[in-house]
């Protein structure tokens, strides 16, 4: 079939097909790009999963504690970097090995960048049956990144008040007992300052998202 158009009007139309399918090509490359990058929450949804954003956060009071391999720990070590902070103990039935295999399986999953920007701690709510070695041994157990922190038992009594991890010792003479303790995470921002509480129950997916749309939106 011949085309009576005129070369104008045929050039024209090539022109026109051709800037559609640039501008389609372009509109699924986008697509793709934002499809490939990690999910952020907004504030609505950050709540939906119980995660508690202060505004503005309060400064990490000064801290006099000690890690598991023996060095000092202060306010100065959660700067620079985030922190997301559990307290609990190595001899916990339940809620701690739950909740420090969720955080295993989190940070394993972040890119080697995102792992070197996010500590991991374990603060023992048991100072007397979790000396520094039981809780390396423990810590490690569960990702070799994980740092173990302990101290006297009134300053970390008071620092899991002020961040809403509380716990009750344990009655004087029970040999064989259980802490009672705040199931909560804590978020701390790299100007060492108390970011968020986060409750339970925690998905490692789940967490792993509310985390990068916290440190995106910082």
């Amino acid at each position: 079939m011949n085309d009576y158009r005129d070369p104008v009007t045929r050039r024209n139309i090539r022109l026109t097909v051709a800037a559609a399918l640039i501008f389609a090509l372009g509109a699924m490359a986008a697509l793709m790009y934002k499809l490939s990058q990690p999910r952020i929450l907004n504030a609505y949804e950050l709540r939906e999963q119980r995660v508690y954003v202060l505004d503005p956060p309060p400064a990490v009071q000064p801290l006099a504690l000690i890690d598991h391999r023996g060095l000092p720990f202060t306010r100065e070590r959660l700067r620079g970097h985030w922190t997301l902070a559990f307290f609990g103990f190595t001899s916990c039935a339940d809620i701690c090995p739950a909740t420090m295999a969720t955080l295993a399986r989190m940070y394993r999953e972040l890119k080697p960048a995102e792992q070197a920007d996010l500590q991991i701690l374990l603060i023992t709510v048991d100072p007397a049956r979790d000396t520094q070695e039981v809780l390396g041994a423990y810590a490690a157990g569960f990702h070799p990144d994980f740092l173990g922190v302990t101290g006297e038992p009134a300053r970390l009594r008071k620092l899991a008040l002020e961040w809403q991890s509380g716990f009750e010792p344990a009655a004087a003479g029970v040999a064989d007992y259980q802490v009672e303790h705040s199931g909560n995470l804590v978020l701390v921002n790299p100007q060492g300052e108390v970011h968020a509480f986060l409750r339970p129950p925690f998905e490692h997916g789940a967490l792993r998202v509310v985390w990068r749309s916290l440190r995106a939106t910082y």
